[in-house]
C-alpha cells in the first residue's frame, strides 16, 4: 500500500530529533490533573501497546530517523508491565539507529531516554529492567515533600515512598534524575516550600522542575474549589506570595550549583533536558498515543484523546493545523523566551514595536544579541507571551 501524502512529507523529513510516547493510564487521576491520563482502565494495556507499535511503524519505518530523545510520558508510564516494555522497546530498536545496546553496563549511544515515573509504582527490580532496556533518564513526580499537600493534589504516594523511589531509581543505575515539584498548592506556606525545595536539593538530583500550579477548570481540585459557594481565588494563593516561592526558588536552586535555563527548569551543567528543549526551540517531533501531538516544519495533528477512540482509530496523519508564517513566528517566540538565554534577535524581525514595548516595560532586554526576559518579565512570562499570541 503506497504512502499518503501527509506521511511522505513527514518521511521526506530529515529534521525529525525527538520522539514522545504517551502512555495515558493511571493508578488514580490526580486532582489537579487535565491531562489524557485516565484510571482503572489496566486491561486495555495490551491492546493499546499493540497499537502504539502499529502508530510507530507507520510513523518511522520508512526512515530510520536519527533521533537525539525519546520521552516517555503520561499518565503513569511506570504502571505498565515490564513485558509491555520490553515489546514496545524491542520495536523503537527497529526502527531508530544508533538505539542504545547495553556493553558492560553502559548504554553505547548519546540518545536520551526519559521516563515518567510515580513514586508509588516503582521499586529497584522495576528501574533496573528499564535500565537495562536503555532508559537513561527518569522523571519523579515528588510534587511535594509535605503528605498534607499530597492529598490535596490526589497522589498515591507519601512521604516515605518519594525516599524509596529515589533510592532505587540511584541503585538500579540512573545518573540522571529529575525531580517534578509544584508551589502554590491551596493553603501552602512559604516555608513548607522551602523545606520542599531542600528536601529535594538533599537527595543532589541532576535536575528540578518547579511548576507553579494551575488549577484548571473541569478537575477535582477546580470542583472541590469551588464547591458550596466558595470563592477559587480565596483558596488559593496570593500573586505576592506566589512570586515569593518562584524568587526563593530561583535563587536557592541556583545557589546549590544549578543552571537555571528554563522558566520552570534547573539542571546541573550539561544535563539540561534535551528532550523538551526541543519543544522550546520549536524544533521537529512525532508524538504517539492517545492526545499526542507532532509538529513538523509548521504542521501539526493529534491523536484522539481518550483510549478507546485511540485504539479504533486508524494510524493516519491527519493534519489539524498548519501554520502560516506569521503565526509560525510568533510561536517561535513565546516558546523560545521560555529559555534564560532567549533566542536570537532577528526572530523578532516584523515584531520591532512590541519587542520596543516589552524593554519600556522592562519584561524583556537584549544582550548578545539575543533577546531575553527580564528578571520581572520572568515573574510576568504570560503577559509577555500574550504580546505574540
Amino acid at each position: 500500500m503506497g504512502k499518503n501524502k501527509k506521511q511522505e512529507e513527514l518521511h521526506n523529513n530529515n529534521s525529525l530529533s525527538s520522539l514522545y510516547i504517551h502512555i495515558p493510564f493511571c493508578k488514580q487521576k490526580c486532582s489537579y490533573c487535565d491531562f489524557a491520563s485516565y484510571a482503572g482502565k489496566e486491561d486495555l494495556m495490551d491492546q493499546y501497546i499493540s497499537k502504539l507499535t502499529e502508530e510507530l511503524h507507520f510513523l518511522l519505518s520508512a526512515n530510520r530517523f536519527p533521533l537525539s530523545t525519546i520521552y516517555f510520558g503520561g499518565g503513569t508510564p511506570t504502571l505498565l508491565p515490564i513485558s509491555n516494555f520490553e515489546f514496545l522497546i524491542s520495536n523503537i530498536q527497529k526502527l531508530i539507529p544508533k538505539f542504545p545496546r547495553l556493553q558492560d553496563g553502559q548504554a553505547m549511544s548519546n540518545l536520551e531516554i526519559t521516563i515518567e515515573a510515580n513514586p508509588g509504582t516503582i521499586d529497584k527490580e522495576y528501574l533496573k529492567a528499564l535500565r537495562d532496556f536503555g532508559i537513561n533518564r527518569i522523571s519523579i513526580g515528588v510534587q511535594s515533600f509535605n503528605n498534607k499537600h499530597l492529598k490535596t493534589l490526589g497522589r498515591i504516594h507519601d512521604i516515605k515512598k518519594i525516599y524509596q523511589a529515589f533510592d532505587a531509581a540511584r541503585d538500579a543505575g540512573f545518573d540522571n534524575i529529575n525531580l517534578d515539584l509544584i508551589f502554590a498548592i491551596p493553603e501552602q506556606t512559604l516555608k513548607e516550600w522551602q523545606n520542599d525545595l531542600k528536601n529535594a536539593l538533599n537527595l543532589k538530583p541532576e535536575h528540578l522542575s518547579t511548576y507553579n500550579l494551575q488549577v484548571e477548570e473541569g478537575t477535582p481540585l477546580y470542583e472541590k474549589l469551588t464547591s458550596k459557594g466558595n470563592d477559587l481565588n480565596r483558596r488559593l494563593l496570593n500573586e505576592d506570595l506566589d512570586a515569593q516561592m518562584y524568587e526563593f526558588a530561583i535563587d536557592f536552586i541556583k545557589e546549590n550549583g544549578y543552571h537555571h535555563y528554563e522558566i520552570s527548569n534547573f539542571a546541573k551543567k550539561g544535563l539540561e533536558c534535551r528532550h523538551n528543549i526541543t519543544y522550546w526551540e520549536n524544533r521537529n517531533y512525532i508524538g504517539i498515543g492517545a492526545g499526542a501531538h507532532s509538529h513538523i516544519n509548521g504542521k501539526r495533528w493529534g491523536n484522539p484523546e481518550t483510549i478507546e477512540e485511540y485504539l479504533d482509530s486508524k494510524p493516519v496523519v491527519k493534519i489539524k493545523h498548519e501554520e502560516d508564517i506569521t503565526y509560525a513566528a510568533k510561536e517561535t517566540i513565546f516558546m523560545g523566551l521560555r529559555l534564560i538565554e532567549g533566542i536570537p534577535k532577528e526572530k523578532f524581525n516584523g515584531f520591532e514595536n512590541e519587542v520596543e514595548k516589552l524593554k519600556r516595560e522592562d519584561f524583556l532586554e537584549e544582550k548578545n544579541k539575543r533577546i531575553k526576559l527580564t528578571k520581572k518579565g520572568l515573574f510576568f512570562g504570560n503577559l509577555v507571551f500574550e504580546e505574540f499570541i
